[in-house]
């Protein structure tokens, strides 16, 4: 992979720059129940949602795990209580292998930095500060309940991103769908839950952005 010839790396948030995915699937189940059973199964079909946004993903999880049409107020109050307790699961994740170190060699390129998330923006910036990310990108979009094709999409349209000069890195098949949508090549970043093992079109998948790094830029410094 030649980086001279990339622009723009954006970055998926949760499983590429932050080791927050299971932590944010005890947040999710918490958020809809206090049954132990209840929340293993919410768990187990959370961790098969990423790159999905955080309304589809309580409205697939109400409708395979409760099994019933949400009440009135009910989506909202899930929405709420995981924004609760999602917040303090990405605060206190750990950082992904070679996260800030990847960042920062990236930069030293001249390669605009994009964090592009299904998080919300507010909740996205402090997580971000709070993990001292933010010197290190130059750009956050945040997400809501909408698809990540549409927040990538939004991204290339308004600051006129070639999107074959763009990278966009991400760990499940909702933020490979999105780059497929946007013609952007993908790196598909995997720590073993293997989404990707039936896909193909992409470059790796690599266990880390510290993985990849070392195969794109074996010249430099490994991070």
């Amino acid at each position: 992979m030649d980086l001279t010839k990339i622009d723009v790396c954006i970055f998926d948030v949760n499983g590429v720059l932050i080791d927050s995915n299971r932590a944010n699937a005890h947040a999710m189940a918490q958020s809809f129940t206090d049954d132990s059973l209840l929340q293993q199964r919410i768990v187990s079909l959370y961790l098969q949602l990423t790159g999905i946004n955080r309304g589809a993903k309580i409205r697939i999880i109400q409708d395979r795990v409760i099994g019933r049409s949400f009440e009135e107020g009910e989506f909202e109050l899930r929405w709420e209580r995981f924004k609760s307790l999602g917040r303090l699961s990405m605060i206190q994740a750990p950082l992904t292998e070679g996260c800030k170190e990847v960042l920062a060699a990236i930069g030293k390129h001249k390669i605009t930095r994009v964090a592009l998330s299904n998080t919300p923006l507010a909740e996205l910036q402090e997580t971000l500060s709070t993990h001292q990310l933010k010197p290190l990108l130059d750009l956050i979009r945040g997400g809501g309940d909408w698809p990540k094709s549409g927040s990538l999409l939004r991204l290339l349209r308004e600051f006129q991103f070639a999107p074959g000069c763009c990278l966009f890195f991400g760990d499940g098949k909702g933020d490979l769908a999105a780059a497929r949508e946007a013609a952007v090549p993908f790196v598909a970043i995997d720590s073993g839950a293997g989404q990707f093992d039936t896909e193909e079109g992409f470059a790796g998948p690599y266990q880390s952005l510290a993985h990849w790094y070392r195969e794109a830029a074996p010249s430099d410094s490994t991070p």
